[in-house]
Formats: C-alpha cells, sequence, structure tokens
C-alpha cells in the first residue's frame, strides 16, 4: 500500500495558497491513517470491526488519485520516462517491504512449524515479485487450503495489486497524452473519458466475477482496477475539483464521504461478496472526500489533518507491512494471544513500524538516490534475489523432508514397533493403552509424518470427483472405484469423502463397485442453503433430486451417505438449521429407500476446527507434547442432523452408524489416535487413518443391514 508524500496534487487555486502549500494534501493522509487503522483494527478484532477490510478500498482510491494527478501533471513522454517513474516506486516501497518479508522469515525459521514451510516459503517468494494477489487467487481459494494456517505475507496480495496499477498506469497514461497531443484534444478530456471507461468495464467486470466466483474476484487486479479509476477520476478533473471547497456542498460531501466509510467499516461482513457493487460505498465515498477537499471551518478535513492522524498516516505504509506478519507470528511465541497481548503487539507495531519510515523509507531511499554503488535497478535485482534466495530456502528445506517422509508404509511399520501392534491406532482406545502414554504420542512417533500428513488425502481429491461453487454444483463428476458386481454409492460432502480410503479397502474384499456422488460444503440434503451466490444456492439445492434419479437408475444395493452441517439452511442461521435440515434429510433418505436400496448414514466425525485450525500444524508446534492435540468431546463432536433424521425414521432399511468412539473416550477426542494422524485438516480423516478404520466399519453396517450378500468378503 502506497505512502508517496513526495507525489504532487493538482495545482492549486489562486486565493488559497497556503491551505496546500507544494500541492500537500493533509487530509489525505488523515485518510490514510483512517484506512490503516480500519484494516489492524479488523485483523486484530474482526468480530469489533467487521468491515474494516474496506480500508484497502481506500487505500487504492487514494493511489489512483495521486499516482494518476503526478503523471497528469508530469507525463512520461518516452520509455526512459517511464522507467525513471517505475525505479522512484523501487527506491519509496521495496526497501520496507523487502526488509518486511526478511525479517518475516527469519521469524518464521525460529518460531512456526515445519508443515508451513512449504506454503508460506512460495508465498514469500509471491511476495517478493508482487504477484501475491494471484497466489492466492489461484491457490488459497482452493477448498482443500482453507484450513491452512494464513501466512505472514499474505497482506502482500493489496500490495501485489497496487504494484501491478503502478506498472501499467504511466504507460496508459503516457499513450493517451500522445492521442491528445496527435490529435490536438485536451489531455485531460481525454485522459477522464479513458479512465471512466476503465472504471466503467472494471466495474462491470467485478460485479459479474464476483457473483461467479468471489474467491478469485477479491484478489484479481482486473475486480480492483476500478477503484484506482475512482480516484484518478478525481484527478483528471483537475482544478475543478477545488470549485466548491468552503461552500456548504463541500461540507456536506465530506461528511457524506466519511459517514460511507465509518457506515462501511462498522456493518459490512467479511461473507459478503466482494467488492462487486458492494465496494462502490467505501470507494464513492473516499473519492467524495478527495473530491471536496473542502476548507470549510466544519469540515472533517480539520480532524483529517490533526498531528497524530497525519502520524500515522505518515506511517501507515509501515504499519501495514509489519503489523500482519507480527499478527501472524507472535502467537507462536506466547501461549496466550488475547486483550493484553495483542495491545502489547500494537505498540510492537507502531514502534517498528516508525523506526522503519525513518531509517528505511526515508534515510535509506536517499542513500539509494545519492549512491554511485547502490542505484535504484542494481538494488532491486540484488534485494530480490536476496528474499528470494532466503525464501525459496524454506520451500527446498521442507520439501526435502516431505519427500524423506512420503514412504507411509515404512514409517507405518516403525511405529507400530514403537506403539505395538495391540495400541495402534483405534486399537489404543479400546485396549489398555492410556497407561502406556501411547494414544497421543510424540511427534517422532507418528504416523503420516505431520509434513506429509497435509497430503494424506483420499482420492477423491486427485481426481477431481466433487461437484463444486466454482461452476456453481452444474458438473457433477460421479468417479468409480473397484469393479465388483455389487453397487455401492457414496454421497454427500467432503465429510462422505473422507471416508472413500475405508470403503476402498471394503470394495476389495467384497467385490464392490463404488460410485461417488460428492460436493464441497454443500450438504446432499435437497434444500437450499446460504452461499455466496444465488447459482450456487440452487445449485447445491438440486444436488438432492440429482442424486435420487442417479440412485434409481443405478440400482445399487448400498448407499452410504455422510454430511457436515457448514452452511445454514437459507432464511435460518447454523444453530437453527438443525429442524429444517432434518426433515429435508428425512424425505431425501426415504426417497432413496424407495428405490430399493439399503441406506447407511455415516454420523459426522468430530471437528478439531472447533478449538484449533489444523491438527498437523498442532503436532508440528508441540512435538513433545502431542496431547495437546487433542480436544474436549462436548466441543469436538458436532450437532448432526441427517443422523437425528435417521432416528425419526425408524425404517429398517435407512440405518445409522456412529464411529465416533474411535476418535474419543469418554471425555476427549484426539487428533492423534495411537500413533495415526487423525486429520490433515482441522476436520477431514487422513487416509491412512480412514483405512484402518475399514474392519470396524464392516462389522457395523454389517450389523445394522444385516446384509451378508454385500459383504461377501
Amino acid at each position: 500500500m502506497s505512502v508517496t508524500l513526495e507525489y504532487s496534487s493538482p495545482s492549486k487555486p489562486e486565493n488559497h495558497p497556503k491551505k496546500r502549500e507544494n500541492g500537500f494534501r493533509g487530509d489525505i493522509q488523515g485518510l490514510r491513517a483512517i484506512a490503516v487503522g480500519l484494516v489492524v483494527l479488523y485483523h486484530f478484532w474482526p468480530n469489533r470491526l467487521p468491515g474494516g477490510f474496506i480500508g484497502v478500498d481506500i487505500f487504492f482510491v487514494i493511489s489512483g488519485f495521486l499516482i494518476t494527478s503526478h503523471l497528469i501533471s508530469k507525463p512520461p513522454r518516452r520509455l526512459a520516462d517511464v522507467g525513471t517513474f517505475w525505479m522512484r516506486r523501487v527506491k519509496r516501497l521495496l526497501p520496507a517491504s523487502f526488509l518486511v518479508i526478511f525479517v518475516s522469515v527469519l521469524g518464521i525459521w525460529a518460531f512456526a512449524p515445519k508443515t508451513v514451510w512449504q506454503d508460506w516459503g512460495l508465498q514469500a517468494i509471491a511476495a517478493t515479485f508482487y504477484f501475491q494477489n494471484w497466489f492466492l487467487a489461484i491457490n488459497k481459494v482452493d477448498y482443500m487450503a482453507e484450513a491452512d494456517a494464513p501466512s505472514p505475507f499474505q497482506h502482500f496480495w493489496s500490495l501485489s495489486v497496487e504494484e501491478q496499477f503502478y506498472f501499467f498506469w504511466p504507460i496508459a497514461i503516457g499513450l493517451l497524452v500522445l492521442v491528445a497531443q496527435l490529435k490536438r484534444l485536451s489531455v485531460k478530456n481525454v485522459a477522464l473519458t479513458a479512465v471512466g471507461a476503465v472504471f466503467v468495464l472494471s466495474l462491470a467486470f467485478s460485479i459479474y466475477q464476483t457473483e461467479a466466483d468471489s474467491g478469485v474476484s477479491y484478489f484479481s487486479t482486473f475486480t480492483r482496477m476500478w477503484e484506482f479509476a475512482a480516484g484518478a477520476l478525481v484527478a483528471c478533473l483537475g482544478v475543478r475539483i477545488y470549485a466548491a471547497k468552503t461552500d456548504l456542498v463541500s461540507l456536506i460531501a465530506a461528511w457524506g464521504g466519511l459517514f460511507a466509510l465509518l457506515f462501511s467499516a462498522f456493518t459490512f461482513q467479511g461473507e459478503m461478496a466482494f467488492p462487486g457493487y458492494i465496494a462502490l460505498l467505501p470507494v464513492l465515498g473516499t473519492a467524495l472526500i478527495i473530491l471536496a477537499n473542502s476548507q470549510h471551518r466544519y469540515s472533517p478535513s480539520r480532524l483529517l489533518r490533526l498531528k497524530f492522524v497525519r502520524f500515522v498516516g505518515d506511517t501507515s505504509y509501515a504499519i501495514y507491512l509489519w503489523h500482519w506478519p507480527l499478527l501472524i507470528l507472535i502467537p507462536y511465541i506466547v501461549s496466550d494471544f488475547k486483550w493484553p497481548q495483542k495491545i502489547l503487539a500494537l505498540a510492537l507495531t507502531l514502534a517498528i513500524s516508525v523506526l522503519t519510515q525513518k531509517l528505511v523509507e526515508l534515510k535509506f531511499r536517499n542513500f539509494i538516490t545519492t549512491s554511485h554503488l547502490l542505484s535504484a535497478p542494481r538494488f532491486l535485482v540484488a534485494g530480490s534475489l536476496v528474499v528470494a534466495i532466503v525464501s525459496g530456502s524454506f520451500y527446498v528445506v521442507s520439501t526435502s523432508r516431505i519427500e524423506q517422509a512420503r514412504d507411509i508404509q515404512g514409517s507405518m511399520n516403525q511405529v507400530i514397533d514403537a506403539v505395538g501392534a495391540e495400541c495402534f491406532g483405534a486399537n489404543a482406545l479400546k485396549n489398555d493403552c492410556e497407561s502406556k502414554d501411547l494414544r497421543a504420542d510424540t511427534y517422532e512417533t507418528v504416523v503420516p509424518a505431520p509434513v506429509v500428513a497435509k497430503d494424506d488425502q483420499p482420492d477423491v481429491y486427485e481426481d477431481n470427483c466433487f461437484s463444486n461453487q466454482g461452476t456453481d454444483f452444474q458438473e457433477r463428476p460421479v468417479c468409480t472405484y473397484g469393479d465388483g458386481p455389487t453397487k455401492v454409492a457414496l454421497v454427500g460432502n467432503s465429510h462422505a469423502g473422507h471416508w472413500l480410503p475405508t470403503l476402498q479397502k471394503l470394495a476389495e474384499e467384497n467385490d464392490w463397485t463404488i460410485d461417488t456422488y460428492v460436493a464441497t460444503r454443500c450438504a446432499v440434503m435437497g434444500e437450499a442453503q446460504e452461499f455466496d451466490a444465488k447459482a450456487e444456492v440452487k445449485g447445491c439445492a438440486d444436488l438432492g433430486d440429482w442424486v435420487t434419479s442417479e440412485i434409481d437408475k443405478n440400482d445399487y444395493e448400498l448407499v452410504i451417505s455422510s454430511n457436515r452441517q457448514s452452511r445454514p439452511v437459507v432464511g435460518f442461521d447454523l444453530d437453527s438449521s438443525t429442524a429444517p435440515a432434518e426433515k429435508a434429510y428425512g424425505e431425501l433418505l426415504s426417497d432413496w429407500a424407495d428405490t430399493g436400496t439399503k441406506v447407511a448414514v455415516l454420523r459426522d466425525t468430530p471437528w478439531p476446527g472447533y478449538t484449533m485450525d489444523s491438527i498437523p500444524d498442532c503436532i508440528a508446534e508441540n512435538p513433545d507434547a502431542v496431547k495437546k492435540c487433542s480436544g474436549n468431546k462436548d466441543k469436538w463432536i458436532p450437532v448432526d442432523p441427517q443422523a437425528k433424521a435417521v432416528d425419526a425414521l425408524d425404517n429398517p432399511n435407512i440405518v445409522k452408524v456412529d464411529m465416533n468412539d474411535q476418535f474419543c473416550d469418554d471425555k476427549t477426542c484426539y487428533g492423534v489416535v495411537g500413533g495415526i494422524v487423525a486429520y490433515w485438516d482441522h476436520s477431514h480423516m487422513t487416509a491412512t487413518y480412514a483405512e484402518s478404520l475399514s474392519d470396524t466399519l464392516a462389522q457395523r453396517l454389517n450389523k445394522k443391514l444385516g446384509a451378508n450378500d454385500i459383504f461377501s468378503g
């Protein structure tokens, strides 16, 4: 996020020469202070300021205004001028960002678990070369990655968008000036028309893309360009923006813009599809304040020009850079990260930011400017290489560790030797293993190793078997495993998918063919659930009827279903969704049974996500105290309306199987069970643990169903 104080604002009118000496806009520094304050408070206390993320949008508008003001007043006429512009950005922005990346990498090495090194190393490289926004758009919007801990570099997505804007914009403005001169047209009018077109086209695409895929839209440069263009439009108006500087119109406009920002910050929610048309409120509010440039005695500009506010604005770039890595890394250092620790983290952020602003942003920039040895291009090349090499080392080291740990069978044999077959896996919960302290073991005696546990996933992920939000649940792949005469269907969301390794083993033993009907996030119940887009809501709701038709058409002997209720039913919140979901499940399960098949509902498994983000990360953080990766049974066992529906139906062809005693004893549920890491994230079973449950599941299914013909093995 740019804090380019050297930029000039448009020429000042003659009748107010003292209000904006040298083109300086104190109210813009105040807007920067508001922007960074909103972002920081949102990150530290998201529930207190749910819409604080709009601080980024404020920065985008400011950058668009300042950059365009500078480029119109001093347009680049040659490629050398564009290069000079870029090098000014290098001197201004990169020293501080490189420092933060470098220090954050050292912090990861010192404090973060090894399970995050590979991903965070890649993100450090992405931040170094300013394509972090696209890295997140491509990778982190992945359902499989949603439980990954946020990296210390995640906030570089907005800086990446800005740098991409800085790369493109001077070329665009230079071409516009050239066209205006060749056609003998007003430069500002041509720029105003072109920038207006960018605003309209980018906004239209943002609205479309946000509706289609809000995850990618949030990070995309193309869906954010209109926000820069909003500030650029104000700049293109030139001195005309100051026409109402002292009258009532400017006063109302300034307060109206400020109200729009505060209203957005306190009422917007992170679950909203953003940016899209919703972002118009904070974007136009910011543009309105800049446009008004009110000098009225009661204007909010007087508040924005207060010394402390100006101080925060001056330091806003450094504050933005430092607050997020500290917020991510400090919890790895202190055991409790609540109000007192957060206040200390904020104080540390401010202290480091002041030093960075004075020593790096100002002094080091001047050193680059005056140095004969370290020019801006040399610093760009050398700094990028150093930071990239240091960051890449984490990826290399982590990759090496992962390759060494990929022999899960060999590791399993070592763990069995260590704990004994009688205490391996779920056996530890039914045998006398507690006295041996083997229910949850040390880092060195678990399988799969935490660095590979995150990849120990069912085949449905690698085979892309999920219907998902990206296609509004309209693409419905069906994957087939096994080739036996007994036909079995697996139905549900990802909490059905994580049972596939268990069923694959049963398929081998009992001559099954398994077809999967699984979706991400959408619980297959035939009822509308809340999603960002209407098409997603409808697509998810339609899955129930589609699965019923497939079951009827394919003549399955057994349908196995499991769902996690992660989305509320439309018109309800998550807590009150149980009753309507139970009713919907009851109707759907009855429809399946009416086709002549037997139906088995696997009660939803424990959900560690209630108390921790990732079991593998927890193990890596507590290598000698893996029992910390366990939780209270009352907190981990989720409500399961599908299982409740089975109880209410009382149909002998629709049964429920509860396997949670394979994860929990009377009081505690375990992240590591008898040496096996039970989860690859915060809720999904590792393939290794799922496979270990096959014998127990077969016994319980057969007992409930009385179906010896299905269990021929």
